[in-house]
């Protein structure tokens, strides 16, 4: 398992990844991760960093990473004031291709992504987090499986609001979790 730079080379094999059907919902595009990232750098935002991801020589997945520092205004509840934490890793979209779901590849991608992270590479932090819709169980089961503990973050999904325990319509809602470095 590895995680190679988008280039020219493989530009073509991660534009051609593709989910489920049932899954489209949880995860964003990657045409759509690679304009948001296009936006944040004519933004001079932190640009994030986006991979292939590779099994042996085949892109079999992709995935979008930020670096955030936490402040009032991003996180700060549940991480910064919660836990401490000063800066954090965001893995903001993960996908593996609808061919090689089910074999385990998925953890092998999320602990090839967390030992890459480990490295620091735009800075120093405390934490990688990741959030996921809470209709996404396969999600939750897989970032629980490599050590992603719940932050008790529950926020809208579609509006970024605080979420209503007493709201029915749970397909709205998106869990945050975090991960100890």
């Amino acid at each position: 398992m590895k995680l190679h730079k988008i280039t020219y080379d493989n530009l073509e094999a991660v534009l051609e990844l593709k989910l489920e059907d049932a899954q489209k919902d949880y995860v964003d595009s990657v045409i759509y991760s690679l304009i948001k990232a296009y936006v944040n750098i004519t933004n001079d935002m932190k640009p994030p960093m986006l991979f292939a991801i590779y099994n042996n020589d085949e892109v079999i997945g992709f995935v979008k990473i930020g670096f955030y520092e936490l402040t009032k205004d991003f996180f700060y509840d549940g991480m910064c004031k919660e836990f401490g934490d000063k800066a954090t890793y965001g893995i903001d979209s993960f996908m593996i291709d609808k061919k090689y779901q089910g074999k385990g590849l998925g953890k092998q991608a999320i602990v090839k992504i967390i030992e890459f992270l480990k490295s620091f590479p735009q800075g120093k932090t405390d934490t990688i987090s990741v959030s996921y819709w809470m209709t996404n169980v396969a999600a939750r089961k897989l970032y629980a499986s490599v050590g992603f503990v719940e932050t008790g973050d529950i926020w809208d999904g579609v509006t970024f609001e605080a979420w209503n325990s007493k709201r029915e319509d749970i397909e709205d809602a998106e869990v945050g979790a975090r991960f100890r470095l």
